[in-house]
């Protein structure tokens, strides 16, 4: 062994290094040695040791104790010198490098050495032995001439050819010759051999003879020769017998066995005298046994898996037979003691052995199917499995026939036949009868038994009807008697399954003992009718005598009734039979239907009948219609068709409505009551009640839909007051269609359908009421309405109006009938569908007014006034807005809209004014301050305060030719009465009351005059009087219009007006005196250049109206505007007298711009309260604040051409630094940033402040203002800025936004807003710079507000190096302020890094 060494993974390595992996040639002259790892060494040892002390520890025991102690000297002995080696070994292996490395130099040399020792032995020899007895051959000319000349060699000697060169193979035609002439042979030698007769399946071919017995074996053999002598040689041999159930495609014969028959057959060939016999003999004998044991194999296989104790192997005696039992009935437990074996035997025939298996059954089988019998004695399929089934098959098919004979002998018209695929027994039970309505019975082919099978059938009946036959076959009979029932039932079931029916066996009624209905067969049927729970149909069953396979039904009609509500038992009223001949009333379709007028017992009556006749006798139907019942389902239709009607026709008669009963339609498919008349509606005039009668042509009720439960009203009207433009409403007679849903709680045609019906005739008295009235005042329409209106639709049940300028608003009139009130519903049509309509802000108004005098030409009236301002009024704002108060959190609505009447609309602005708006006729409106009560002008309405300057402000919006037709010096002295508008209206509208009979007979109406067009002026011919009071018309008054309209029966008796005629003007008009305030202004002259188009605006440059005396209850006097002038009003536009550039960008209307500039004076004598920098100045002028600062004196009131700004004018106390360019400045700031929209408290709180700052201060404001309202004066500047009065949303958090953005104590802070110039169109960056000015240090910087974004940080640490960099430049001087100088800096010289924003 070579040296080795303990390497550093604790293994063996030559000495020297370690082993190199892969396998190491030797050196040369080194023998190769393999070297054992020293841990594999030690675990030899140990397991060495281990192994002999386990075997003394076993064997020691047995000894005694001198040879115990013998032998555990002997192994210590042993042990101790194998350890001391082991550790001499690994002593050693510490130098074992060096000496390997010796002993390989060694063993190379030794090497070396060897060699040449053998070399110079090996050239001796030679010279001594082979060279002395050396020769040199002569010189092989002849073969170098071949080689060179042909390239060949051909001089060899032939044995090489002979005995190396295989010789040439034969050609095909000699093969093929060879072969045909051993085929000649093995025929002869066939011919003369005594072959058998299992053996004739041959086929000679190639020189060779295959035998083949089918599923035995094929042998294939040949002869060596054409002597008779010579003996058949056996080439090939295959086993042919395969189990396909067991054999999963494997051999069942290895090929050992194989081998070893081939062998034995081969030896019976030579030896034998009749070798082809033999050959049969041996191999047939060794199939036979083969197959018996696989079919064992199967029997094992099929007890263990799927038959279990259905199969036993009684015996099995290898090579000899298998008997098998099946259908033993005391292993299946159904009986005891001695039961039935039957028994399947397949053997090994021993007196002929050239047979096949032999198959034999016990009992022997009947001499039944030949086939059957044919199939159950053969094996030649090899399957167990198929034998004892087609053994059963036989034995079952015996069984049912006598079964069969059964049914025969109890029916001799039996129609039951034999299935033999499945054995099965199909018994026809009632005839004729489909295939799925047959009993099949089956035999189970595992046990023998019976097993019946019905479609539908409950499952415990069929067990019962299993283990009754299955112990007594006869009685099967009386099962057949309870099926027959049993279809019976379930074929009526089925017929009526489509139908809207419950059927049940059992019925249980209160009076059934003492009712005929107790004496009904035993077996029926209830079918109930769903839409009519009071009805039922009674299907009896009785037998045929002379059939046993056929029924005979009878059919009942029944009613019940509830006792105790409808938790109570039901009680049978009426009990009646149905008539015999059901078949012709079936196919006589025509006749289906009730006679007129009859009642329910007759109809009824009609259809019952005594005793029926038996069902006759039917052929056999294709399919299963056989198991359809024509019969009950045309009368279950029948009932539940006709006695909804019946009902109906009784709920007509209880209620006193007249009809002609159930009438019969079309070709007798359907029904329909028609009624002769309808009950008059309460609360409609006796003329409507005719002509509705009179119009009415025909009412028709009928059922429609599938469910019969959706009842459809059919009146046909003619004579239609009105002319629509809908296309179906052009022809001389309108059809109405009611459609009522019968509630399911409710019978089908019961009360609830004829109140609904009432209910919907009603509502069509009502609105034909509205309609004929209508009609009746459209010849004096006036000609205006007639272009604002048309009807659109009128069905009867709802009239459609169509007005506007382009008809694209409608309004539809409809009854209520729950509420008994007319409901009004408004909607938009044609381009403006989607949009909203303008009156639904008062639509309760109109329609509390239209129930309250359902008069339609006065609606329209009442639209036509109120469209154009309602269209105005829906352009205020009315979004609720923060900021607007000192509490930035609290939101306030900018105008709240209440209606209060059809004509009388209240505005709401920020809860603290309030404006009253009266839409009056002829195209104008009359304006109030709403804050003064209507009843008495000197009283304020609770929550609300009088807007100062609003008369004066409406003014400006009246025509200026008729205000100067208006001054009088009676107008300003006379008191106002406390008398307001809408107690005049109320007035009116009692003084109209006794005249609405007369008016509604009149023309038009009666609520307006029929007017072909407006006046030109109206008013031209008042004179207003001081002694004009309210005085009373003798014709009617519009509650809508302060204006007076006199009845038809007066016209013609006023001069002056060729419309309208009256006793006096005071008549016509009756408010131009301050006794009536409701027109104490102006009316509009439409010759005026702003009457005539709503799209002028009022012109700006217009001289002031004559100014009124201030009195506090001016603004309670109504002013009336023309539409035109409402629009301008309300409507948002830019404000007047102001530049493009210093407007702002909040549009608001002039109404807003007034009402905000009122609040914004009331805030501003609040501050200046409050303010301890500002005191008040006393002024005499009215509307005017004063008060004055240290250094400057304010005044400040509303702009006096449009009162829509506020202005300030400021003039210093005394000749100081004050320039009249910064204090224009100061008011224009005032005007456009501080005192306009959106008019916030805080804002002018702020204002305040900075008035009250010193004057350096404040003027360093100043121009930082002139740079916010003129930026184009300085064009050198790289940024735009912008003074915030109040916190913006985007500032640092130090405070919430809205929040007052000026302090002034020992220092000032205040917010900029700079936005970035950038020539190209792009959105601009905007920063917010809050600022701090020390006023004892005069130093401008930037207030230290933690900011939240990384970019709004960066452009903050920016701007407070520009500032800190301005304050180190430019050292401030005593009285000096830097504020301007700063801000200036810092928009010349600021500039973001791109991607900045704040």
């Amino acid at each position: 062994m070579a040296p080795v060494q303990i390497g550093s993974d604790g293994q063996l390595v030559p000495l020297g290094g370690p082993v190199v992996s892969g396998p190491q040639p030797p050196p040369p002259g080194a023998p190769a040695t393999q070297g054992v790892r020293l841990s594999l060494l030690i675990e030899f040892l140990l397991q060495r040791t281990y192994h002999e002390i386990t075997l003394l520890a076993e064997l020691l025991p047995r000894k005694t104790d001198m040879e115990r102690k013998i032998e555990i000297v002997q192994f210590a002995s042993r042990t101790r010198q194998l350890f001391v080696r082991l550790l001499a070994l690994v002593k050693w292996a510490s130098n074992a490098g060096k000496v390997e490395k010796c002993a390989m130099i060694s063993s190379f040399l030794d090497q070396q050495t060897i060699l040449f020792v053998d070399t110079a032995d090996r050239l001796a020899s030679l010279a001594r032995d082979a060279l002395v007895h050396a020769r040199l051959p002569s010189f092989a000319i002849p073969f170098a001439i071949d080689v060179l000349t042909t390239g060949s060699y051909p001089r060899l000697p032939t044995c090489i050819r002979d005995k190396i060169i295989p010789p040439d193979p034969i050609t095909k035609s000699e093969k093929q010759t060879t072969l045909n002439q051993l085929n000649q042979i093995l025929r002869h030698r066939l011919v003369t051999t005594d072959l058998p007769p299992q053996l004739a399946n041959l086929t000679v071919a190639n020189g060779r003879v295959k035998f083949r017995v089918e599923g035995e074996f094929e042998a294939t053999l040949t002869v060596m020769g054409d002597d008779p002598d010579i003996p058949w040689r056996l080439l090939k041999l295959e086993i042919l017998v395969e189990d396909k159930e067991t054999g999963d495609g494997r051999a069942l014969v290895h090929s050992l066995q194989v081998n070893f028959i081939h062998e034995l057959v081969q030896a019976r060939l030579c030896a034998d005298e009749k070798p082809l016999q033999d050959m049969y003999n041996c191999l047939h004998s060794f199939c036979l046994s083969l197959q018996l044991e696989v079919l064992h194999s199967q029997t094992l296989m099929l007890i263990r898996e799927r038959w279990g104790d259905l199969v036993q192997e009684e015996r099995y005696v290898p090579a000899k037979y298998l008997t098998l039992t099946v259908w033993n009935q005391q292993v299946l437990g159904r009986k005891t003691g001695t039961a039935s074996v039957h028994k399947v035997t397949i053997k090994i025939d021993e007196s002929d052995g050239s047979k096949p298996l032999q198959i034999s059954h016990e009992p022997p089988l009947p001499a039944c199917d030949s086939k059957l019998m044919e199939r159950a004695m053969k094996i030649d399929h090899l399957s167990v499995e198929k034998l004892l089934i087609d053994s059963v098959h036989a034995r079952s098919h015996q069984k049912l026939q006598e079964l069969k004979a059964i049914l025969k002998t109890s029916n001799p018209s039996d129609n039951s036949f034999i299935e033999t695929a499945l054995p099965t027994l199909v018994v026809p039970i009632l005839e004729p009868c489909g295939r799925s309505e047959c009993l099949h019975i089956f035999v189970d082919l595992h046990s023998g038994m019976f097993q019946p099978m019905l479609y539908g059938l409950d499952q415990a009946m069929l067990d019962d009807i299993e283990k009754t036959i299955n112990d007594d076959m006869k009685r099967i009979i009386s099962w057949l008697q309870q099926l027959k029932f049993w279809l019976g039932e379930q074929r009526c079931r089925q017929s009526v399954k489509h139908l809207p029916t419950v059927c049940s066996d059992v019925l249980h009624l209160s009076n059934s003992t003492s009712h005929p209905v107790g004496n009904l067969s035993k077996h029926k049927l209830f079918i109930k009718l769903t839409r009519l729970p009071q009805y039922y149909i009674v299907v009896e069953m009785l037998e045929v005598p002379s059939n046993p396979t056929a029924l005979q039904y009878k059919y009942s009609f029944l009613s019940v009734s509830q006792l105790d509500g409808e938790d109570g038992p039901m009680c049978a009223q009426l009990l009646q039979h149905f008539k015999p001949n059901l078949e012709h009333l079936v196919q006589d379709t025509t006749g289906r239907g009730t006679r007129p007028g009859t009642k329910r017992k007759a109809v009824s009556a009609r259809m019952p009948g005594d005793q029926g006749d038996p069902e006759p006798k039917k052929p056999k139907r294709s399919g299963e219609m056989c198991a359809f019942n024509k019969e009950l389902a045309h009368l279950v239709a029948m009932c539940d068709t006709n006695m909804p009607f019946i009902g109906l026709r009784t709920e007509l008669s209880n209620m006193e409505i007249p009809n002609q009963g159930v009438q019969v339609e079309g070709d007798g498919s359907s029904h329909a009551i028609r009624l002769l008349k309808i009950p008059p509606c309460k609360g409609v005039g006796e003329e409507t009640r005719r002509a509705l009668e009179r119009s009415l042509l025909d009412s028709t009720i009928r059922l429609q839909g599938r469910n019969n439960r959706t009842w459809v009203a059919e009146l046909v009207l003619a004579n239609c007051p009105l002319n629509s433009t809908h296309s179906k409403e052009q022809a001389s007679t309108r059809h109405v269609y009611l459609t009522y849903e019968n509630p399911l709680s409710e019978p089908v045609g019961g009360r609830k359908v004829v109140e609904m019906f009432l209910n919907d005739w009603n509502a069509i008295s009502q609105l034909y009421q509205c309609v004929l009235n209508f009609s009746r005042a459209l010849p004096e329409m006036p000609s205006f309405l007639s272009l604002f209106s048309e009807v659109r639709l009128y069905n009867y049940r709802k009239l459609v109006l169509c007005y506007g300028t382009t008809r694209g608003s409608s309004v539809t009139i409809q009854w209520n009938s729950n509420s008994q009130r007319f409901h009004l519903a408004l909607g938009t049509v044609g381009p403006n569908s989607g949009c909203s309509n303008c009156h639904n802000i008062i639509l309760h108004q109109l329609q509390e007014m239209f129930n309250k005098n359902p008069n339609v030409m006065q609606l329209l009236q009442v639209l036509s006034d109120t469209q154009a301002p309602l269209n105005a009024i829906n352009k205020l704002p009315t979004v609720p807005m923060l900021g607007l108060i000192q509490r930035t959190n609290t939101a306030y609505q900018c105008f709240s809209i209440l209606p209060q009447s059809p004509t009388h609309i209240r505005l709401a602005f920020r809860n603290m004014y309030c404006i009253d708006i009266y839409c009056r006729s002829r195209g104008v409106v009359a304006i109030r301050d709403g804050a003064y009560s209507l009843f008495d002008n000197t009283k304020i309405v609770e929550g609300f305060y009088p807007a100062p300057g609003l008369k004066t402000f409406l003014n400006m919006f009246v025509d200026s030719n008729q205000d100067a037709r208006r001054r009088s010096v009676n107008e300003d002295d006379n008191p106002p009465s406390p008398v307001g508008v809408d107690v005049m209206d109320s007035l009116m509208n009692q003084l109209q009351a006794p005249q609405q009979p007369q008016t509604m007979r009149g023309g038009a109406g009666g609520v307006y005059p029929p007017l072909t067009s407006p006046p030109p002026n109206y008013h031209a011919n008042v004179t207003p009087s001081p002694s004009m009071m309210p005085t009373q018309s003798p014709g009617a008054l519009d509650p809508s219009s302060p204006y007076a309209t006199v009845s038809p029966s007066h016209r013609g008796q006023w001069p002056g007006s060729p419309q309208v005629s009256g006793p006096s003007p005071g008549a016509r008009i009756h408010g131009m005196s301050p006794g009536n305030p409701s027109l104490h202004s102006p009316i509009p002259d439409p010759h005026s250049p702003r009457a005539g188009t709503s799209s002028q605006v009022m012109p700006t440059s217009m001289p002031p109206p004559r100014k009124l005396p201030q009195r506090p209850w001016a603004a309670s006097i109504p002013t009336i505007l023309t539409h035109n002038a409402l629009h301008v009003l309300l409507l948002p536009s830019p404000t007047p007298c102001l530049v493009p550039g210093l407007a702002g960008s909040y549009l608001c209307s002039p109404l807003e711009r007034f009402l905000g500039s009122v609040i914004m004076r009331r805030h501003l004598q609040r501050i200046i309260q409050q303010e301890a920098n500002l005191s008040i100045v006393n002024s005499n002028e009215p509307g005017v604040i004063m008060f004055k600062t240290d250094v400057l004196k304010c005044r400040v009131a509303l702009n006096p051409k449009n009162y829509q700004t506020l202005q300030l004018k400021v003039t210093p106390e005394n000749t100081g630094p004050w320039s009249p360019e910064e204090l224009q400045v100061l008011e224009k700031f005032f005007e456009t940033r501080v005192a306009g929209p959106p008019f916030k408290y805080n804002t002018l709180n702020a204002f305040t402040k900075l008035l009250g700052a010193p004057t350096n201060i404040l003027r360093d404001c100043v121009r930082i203002m002139k740079l916010e309202l003129f930026p184009d004066q300085a064009a050198q500047l790289k940024w735009n800025v912008q003074f915030c009065l109040t916190i913006p949303p985007s500032a640092p958090p130090i405070a919430p936004p809205g929040t007052i953005a000026v302090v002034l104590k020992s220092k000032m802070l205040f917010f900029l807003q700079l936005t970035q110039r950038i020539p190209v169109p792009q959105e601009p960056v905007s920063i917010i710079v809050p600022i701090v000015y020390d006023m004892a240090t005069g130093l401008t910087q930037q207030a230290d507000i933690p900011r939240q974004h990384s970019s709004s940080g960066a452009a903050a640490l920016m701007v407070s190096n520009i500032l800190k960099r301005f304050n180190e430049l430019h050292p401030t001087r005593q009285g000096e302020c830097t504020i301007f100088a700063s801000v200036h800096e810092l928009m010349a010289n600021l500039t973001l890094p791109p991607g900045t924003r704040q």
